[in-house]
């Protein structure tokens, strides 16, 4: 089975202030987001990867890229699935703040830790805690499988946090597991379990 992980497109403009989003924040793609969306889809034809189901996060960004993808693709509504196992992560007194903001409030080596080294800030109220993202994360494999055949294309849009997760359960290097906007990254699974091919690529370096 090929996974492919896509981090939904940007939800801010040129001139917007930039803030956490996760979970309570639920912002429409811009128009660069959508052009990033398409680039995905571009990707996936030049590469021959058309995707039979995709799975989404709930919130309007992850959605939003998830249907631009499956028009472009000519994948029918009814084979994008959302999930709340996909919502992102409740970034608890980070949400809607910038980083300026933050760090002026905890420091620099708690944000630093997450956005460098992927370590989970405590007492900032971050909801679910790191075991539940992963939790859900498995839950969403087996469900994947189940609603799958062996040698399907699936596709799965959500947010950087989840993603960072994702690549830390699979043994990626902290310095490596960001997911960019747009970006993409590529999983190969067989009957054990998923190993990654490409992490956070230009949706133009995916192949087969």
């Amino acid at each position: 089975m090929h996974l492919i992980l896509v981090r939904h497109g940007n939800t801010f403009g040129p001139q917007d202030k930039v803030v956490w989003v996760g979970a309570r924040t639920d912002l429409d793609l811009v128009e660069k987001g959508r052009e990033q969306a398409a680039a995905v889809a571009a990707g996936l034809a030049t590469s021959g990867l058309r995707p039979s189901r995709i799975y989404a996060g709930p919130l309007k960004r992850t959605r939003q890229t998830a249907d631009i993808i499956a028009a472009d693709r000519g994948l029918e509504a009814d084979k994008i699935v959302i999930s709340d196992d996909l919502r992102e992560i409740d970034y608890g007194s980070w949400e809607a703040r910038s980083n300026d903001e933050i760090r002026a409030e905890v420091g620099d080596q708690v944000i630093d830790d997450w956005q460098k080294r992927s370590i989970w800030p405590e007492g900032c109220g971050w909801q679910p805690d790191e075991a539940g993202v992963i939790a859900g994360w498995k839950r969403l494999l087996v469900r994947i499988r189940k609603e799958n055949e062996g040698d399907s294309i699936v596709l799965v849009v959500s947010s950087n946090g989840i993603f960072r997760l994702v690549a830390k359960s699979l043994g990626l290097s902290a310095a490596e597991a960001k997911m960019n906007t747009g970006a993409v990254a590529h999983l190969i699974g067989d009957g054990f379990g998923f190993s990654i091919k490409a992490w956070n690529v230009a949706p133009a370096e995916l192949f087969v």
